[in-house]
């Protein structure tokens, strides 16, 4: 199984970005090999020896920041977050330690990101008596002080919103920092759960099944054809080709994911977006002296996952995490299907002067139209990939580092 937070201490450097991601702000593929490191080969069980379920391999992904106090949760009210802030709160009580402190920001004034009724239920039910709550005004701006000192220190940092765990590293110095990264992309966007389900006897088949299951049975090439991902509408900033070259790339990913669950957790293991955001945020925590830990693609969690949910899986999002954590939250937290949007919270007065002031530098206007990035940046929420672009023209207008 490839470990996706597993790597060499961070040279200082962000990883680098090539020309079409940079253009449309996105990781693609799969990550490099020298990103990754190998711990189990794809698909194999924990090992007969010593079987471990999927909830006690995430109890032993959390034991090690609990043995580095102090030990905060980047605590938002969503399922992730919620999910390992309550297997923290478990391990911690039944070994002695030091409870985990959830540490929650809040933008007072954008709805969007307004979660705290879920907070405070989690907190409630957990009966954790220290909770910090952090709020903010503009501090958090994409280009603000706390987002350009990283990009100075670092290099174009992806996600553009890596920066955001700055607040949290600076509180947990000297010790770590647990996030819930990536929750959705692990529990929640297998393509072919429908089709699994299917074939191994666990949904009643209906005439639209018929084509999910055939596709799902197909080849990767017959897939491709299906299948035709248009990455237009998320990256309307870019040029005809520099689209299609996006969308062949997605395409192509998307068919290759596997259809049987075990082999599909190793597949997601490798993606490159999650090794240039472990990378990302491994750097904020070096400067800072802090363990950042991520449960959800702990090594060990993933392996038994894989090896629980074997060829068929265990069904869909809320039915993984009713069976990681549902003895520990309460059951409105484990079905929840909505969370926060931060984009408003992002994209205050020094980004929005940045981008009326810009004169081109930083983008390559062979993959990237100008004026139609101009305007994404101009619009009320602008899309996530256009962020990257954002801090690729400050860079590039600051001069060199």
């Amino acid at each position: 199984m490839t470990n996706p937070q597993a790597y060499p201490p961070p040279p200082g450097r962000a990883l680098p970005l090539t020309p079409l991601e940079r253009a449309a702000g996105v990781a693609l593929g799969e990550a490099d090999a020298d990103h990754v490191a190998e711990d189990l080969p794809p698909g194999a069980p924990v090992g007969p020896a010593h079987p471990r379920s999927a909830r006690m391999a995430l109890e032993a992904e959390v034991l090690p920041g609990l043995l580095r106090p102090p030990c905060l949760v980047s605590f938002s009210g969503g399922r992730d977050s919620s999910a390992v802030l309550a297997v923290a709160t478990a391990v911690a009580r039944r070994e002695g330690l030091a409870e985990p402190i959830p540490v929650t920001k809040r933008f007072p004034g954008i709805a969007s990101t307004e979660e705290s009724e879920w907070q405070e239920l989690v907190i409630g039910h957990l009966g954790l008596g220290s909770w910090e709550r952090i709020s903010f005004d503009q501090e958090l701006d994409l280009l603000g002080d706390t987002a350009c000192a990283a990009l100075s220190a670092h290099g174009l940092l992806w996600p553009p919103n890596a920066y955001l765990h700055v607040p949290l590293l600076d509180r947990a110095g000297g010790g770590s920092l647990f996030t819930g990264l990536d929750g959705d992309g692990l529990l929640g966007s297998w393509r072919w759960l429908g089709a699994q389900q299917v074939l191994h006897g666990r949904q009643r088949p209906h005439a639209r099944d018929v084509l999910r299951v055939g596709l799902a049975l197909a080849p990767a090439r017959l897939r491709r054809h299906r299948l035709g991902i248009d990455a237009g509408v998320p990256f309307p900033w870019l040029r005809p080709r520099a689209r299609a070259q996006v969308s062949a790339i997605m395409t192509a990913e998307a068919a290759q994911e596997p259809r049987r669950w075990d082999r599909r957790v190793a597949w997601y293991a490798r993606r490159r977006y999650l090794a240039l955001a472990v990378h990302s945020l491994g750097l904020l925590a070096g400067a800072r002296d802090v363990a950042v830990l991520h449960p959800l693609l702990g090594p060990g969690f993933l392996a038994a996952l894989a090896d629980q949910g074997g060829a068929g899986g265990m069904g869909d999002r809320t039915s993984l995490v009713r069976l990681l954590v549902g003895d520990l939250l309460p059951e409105v937290i484990v079905s929840r299907s909505t969370k926060g949007e931060f984009g408003r919270a992002i994209w205050r007065d020094r980004a929005r002067e940045f981008a009326g002031s810009w004169a081109g530098a930083g983008v390559d206007r062979d993959l990237v139209d100008h004026d139609l990035l101009r305007a994404q940046w101009h619009a009320e929420n602008p899309y996530f990939g256009s962020s990257t672009l954002l801090h690729a023209a400050w860079l590039a207008e600051r001069g060199p580092l």
